[in-house]
Order: structure tokens, then sequence, then C-alpha cells
């Protein structure tokens, strides 16, 4: 099994504006109950029996919240958390080399790793361990193995990766393919050669540093050589945090922004892909929310009206209206027609601008 866990916890959530807002971003929301986004993914990484340490990578801005939803964890689990807190944002790249960086700095540079985002939701879970089990087998022969996720649908909101042949436990992947319009989705799921990717990786920590060299200079070098001072380390209610010193700053500040599909996933040889089979749902917008059974926190009063979800702290009463998204928190409102939450991005920014 994959011995250390990544949790990619950045990110300001802005597509579920406006109950993802400022310190409290969308990984830190409930969506199916009572447990955050930020929390579940905690919970998978340890039911996953990992013998090292679940790194989380986030904005020095939600290292509060993120030791908040530790607080909670039973035994040996919240010493074995470490919060990397970064400076600004910079992208999944440099975050994935941060995280390196602390690894190799912990005496874990051989060890594998799976890396995870915050705000998905995956189910079952053996059936998520079982693929990460397979993963971790490939990555110990050197292999940065991404998850394919079956298409379930024409989607033109996700990345596709393109598969070949059966290699190893994987499939030999040929290309990564950016959000496709609709007609191109449907060729892909027609073909049985393309699956969804749902940015989950395993890895061995030396062979992506390696890969990171060969295909992203400019991010390893920033990164190559990490050193203690780059840290101001404390611990909180028995967690670990490493926040940025003024080394780490200057270096955030120089380093290009670039997604890790971009820097390595789409270069490099040594990549498998493992087809799985659990569900995946990355919780992107509201239209993918309101497909969960989400409960409001207040009550709702619906009157000859049909197809709607609320996502409310307080009361809401609906009247002779229909397949809206109506969501109140944090001091504001959004009414949104259900197929149009790609507009919600240029509320949040708007809002931003009025502070």
């Amino acid at each position: 099994m994959v011995e250390n866990v990544i949790i990619m916890a950045g990110g300001a959530g802005k597509r579920l504006w406006p109950a993802s807002l400022g310190k409290r971003p969308k990984q830190f929301l409930r969506v199916d109950g009572d447990t955050t986004l930020f929390r579940s993914a905690l919970d998978r990484a340890f039911n996953l029996d990992i013998r090292g340490v679940v790194y989380v990578v986030t904005h020095e801005d939600h290292v509060d919240a993120a030791v908040a939803e530790c607080r909670s964890l039973v035994g040996d689990r919240r010493s074995r958390v470490v919060i990397l807190a970064e400076p600004i944002a910079r992208n999944t790249a440099p975050a994935l080399a941060l995280a390196a960086a602390r690894m190799s700095l912990d005496g874990r540079t051989e060890e594998t790793c799976l890396v995870m985002a915050a705000d998905h939701l995956i189910s079952p879970m053996d059936a998520f361990s079982k693929s990460v089990e397979t993963a971790s087998e490939e990555a110990r022969q050197g292999y940065i193995v991404p998850y394919g996720i079956i298409p379930r649908s024409p989607a033109t909101g996700y990345g596709y990766i393109e598969t070949g042949e059966a290699a190893g436990g994987g499939l030999e992947v040929k290309s990564f393919r950016e959000k496709p319009n609709a007609e191109t989705a449907g060729k892909y799921m027609s073909s049985g050669r393309y699956y969804w990717n749902a940015g989950l990786f395993t890895y061995r920590n030396d062979v992506f540093q390696s890969e990171l060299a060969s295909y992203a200079p400019e991010i390893d070098k920033a990164f190559l050589n990490p050193d203690e001072n780059w840290f101001q380390s404390r611990v909180k209610d028995g967690v670990m945090i490493y926040e940025p010193a003024e080394a780490l700053r200057i270096l955030y500040r120089d380093c290009p922004g670039i997604s890790i599909d971009y820097a390595v996933m789409e270069k490099t040889k040594r990549i498998r892909m493992v087809k799985t089979d659990f569900d995946w749902n990355d919780v992107g917008s509201w239209d993918v929310i309101a497909e969960i059974d989400t409960p409001a926190e207040a009550p709702v009063y619906s009157y000859q009206s049909d197809g709607n979800f609320v996502y409310t702290d307080r009361p809401v009463a609906l009247c002779g209206v229909e397949d809206l998204i109506v969501v109140v928190a944090n001091d504001r409102v959004l009414v949104c027609r259900k197929g149009m939450s790609q507009l919600v991005k240029n509320a949040a920014e708007e809002d931003i601008k009025q502070k």
C-alpha cells in the first residue's frame, strides 16, 4: 500500500461562492451532511492504513481552519498530519514540489505518496483502496500513476486521459486532453479509450523529483536544495505546522505558476494509468452539488415550485419558481438558473473587487 498521502487543500473555490469565501473556501464546506470535504479527505487518507504521514498543502490563510478539522482525529492520527502553508498560490506543480522538498527533509525521498484533492467525493472506500494498491505497485516500479475515471457521460467540464494498451497493472497513457466541446466529448466516450482525469496520482517521491527536473527545470531549480530555514515550525493542537519563512516567500515570489499536468504529466514517459472502479465527484460547481443530497441548514418552504436546490443558513421560501439554485451564506445571496452555475465565478470576482 502507499506510504504517504499529500492532500491538496489550496484554491479559493470561487465557483462555490458565496458559501466558499475568504478563509473558509469550498474544501471546508459540508456538502453531504455533517462532514466537511477536507475532513472526509483526511479520513480517506488514514483509512488506507498508511504507515507514514499525511501532508496537507494549503494557503497560509487556511491553516487555522485545517487545524480545526484535525482536532477530532483519534489515536496517533493527529500527530501524523503535517500542514505545509504556502505564502501565495502558484498552482499544483509548485505545491507538489514543496511537498516533495518537505518529504526529502523528513527522510522520505524514496517513499511512495498518493496525491489527492481535498474537495473531491470518493466512494466506496474498498474500491478506492484497491485502486490505490494497484497504483502503488506501479509506482514502486518507477512510474507516475494517474487514476482514470470511467466516464458516466460526455462531460465537457473535465480533462481526459487517452489510453493505449494494457501495461503491467495499468494502461499506457498516450495523451492528456483538455476539456473538450460536447461533440468531442461524445467521441471520447464512445471510443472506450478515454477516461476522466481525476487529478489523483501516485508516485515515488524521488521519481517525481527526477521528472520535475527533466520537464520543469525552472520549478525544480527553485526547490532543489530544501532547507529547514524555509520554514517557521510550530505545533498546534498536536498538529505539526510549517509556515513560510522569508526564504520560502522569496522562492514563491519568483516561482512560475503552472499545473502539474502541464509541467510533468503531459511530458513524462514514466507513466501508466490505473482504471478505477470507485465513484468520483469533484464538487466543482453548484450544479454538481445540486445533484448530491445536501441538506439545508435552515427551513425551506416551497409553494408550487419544483426542481429547485437550496443551500442556506436561514429560512428561504420559494413561490412559483422552477429549476433554480439558491444559496444563502456569509451575508450574501445567489440565485442562479440550473445549468448556468459557470457564471458564479464572475460574481465571486466582482464581490472581491468591492472589498
